[in-house]
């Protein structure tokens, strides 16, 4: 109580005051924390993770509820729209934020740089291309020659157009050259089972556990450096495509419009959440690096993805469809 005290002490007109009312109250309602991606995926695990943390914190109930369609856009909507209160809230990620305004353009039904107020960073990972263990290759150099000598027939899974992995895909294609068929599920975990069961060849992901328990083969990993659980992967630019490099960023944002105060309280638990080892040691686990920071930092981060991916689509010709 003692944060919500000092905001209290610092009033200096009604407007503050209410804010101030508005940040206490989210001790005592549930808030829903918006998942763009199906239960039981790479991105739905740490959402809910979150979620918890948060619940715990604020000794009240954060509660996780998956929106799935169009790479995040039904997601993303549905809070873009929502009161500026505190009690919707998105999990983010590159896809909503970067991929998803790439791909639509104009089309877009929301602009997110002015839809969203940015509440603060949870990880940002570097993907793992996998590929179902029984294909014939075990490099990225021998996946580009057997895609050369046999055009059209690899089938990349994505988690959705307008997903990061597509667009890591579109990148990875326009870099290598090869011709591929991107073929798109409804969220990560579906595009895993596919690549998992033999009805699709290789995809990009955050998939680390199911690489250490032999699922799936890793080639690559599209980060600057090595993973140091996985150190026997090589790096895409290592393997000879240095401009292949994405990394999967995730973090809370807020209706536009809500509060300072309740931002400045968000912003502070979920860093205290992301700081502590327990949450570290989980987040890890799934594969991914965690990052806490200010709320400008992961908004400056993702208005830099979202002229970093506008780019790629622009070169590679990339679309929806």
């Amino acid at each position: 109580m003692a944060g919500l005290q000092a905001i209290i002490c610092g009033m200096s007109n009604w407007r503050s005051l209410v804010a101030a009312l508005a940040a206490i109250s989210m001790l005592f309602w549930a808030a829903l924390v918006i998942v763009p991606a199906p239960a039981g995926g790479p991105t739905d695990v740490p959402g809910r993770l979150i979620a918890d943390g948060l619940s715990r914190l604020f000794s009240q109930r954060f509660v996780v509820e998956n929106r799935v369609g169009a790479g995040g856009l039904v997601a993303g909507e549905f809070v873009a729209r929502s009161e500026p209160n505190g009690y919707t809230l998105l999990y983010a990620n590159t896809s909503v934020l970067a991929v998803n305004p790439a791909l639509q353009g104009t089309n877009m039904p929301y602009d997110p740089a002015t839809a969203f107020a940015p509440i603060g960073f949870v990880s940002n990972s570097p993907q793992l291309l996998v590929a179902n263990p029984k294909v014939p290759y075990r490099s990225v150099q021998e996946l580009v020659a057997w895609a050369k000598s046999n055009p059209g027939r690899l089938n990349f899974a994505t988690a959705g157009v307008g997903t990061l992995p597509h667009l890591t895909y579109e990148l990875f294609k326009m870099e290598t050259g090869i011709q591929a068929l991107n073929v798109p599920y409804a969220g990560g975990a579906p595009a895993l089972t596919a690549v998992i069961a033999g009805q699709a060849d290789v995809l990009f992901d955050l998939v680390r556990t199911r690489v250490k328990s032999g699922e799936v083969r890793a080639l690559a990993i599209t980060g600057a450096s090595r993973d140091a659980d996985l150190p026997d992967i090589p790096t895409l630019a290592e393997s000879g495509y240095p401009a292949v490099t994405s990394t999967s960023g995730t973090g809370i944002v807020a209706p536009a419009g809500i509060s300072r105060e309740i931002v400045a309280l968000l912003n502070s638990k979920l860093n205290e959440l992301i700081e502590r080892p327990e949450t570290q040691g989980k987040m890890k686990a799934f594969g991914l690096v965690p990052q806490s920071g200010p709320p400008e930092e992961f908004g400056a981060w993702a208005a830099q993805e979202r002229r970093r991916w506008t780019r790629v689509v622009k070169q590679s010709g990339a679309k929806v469809d």
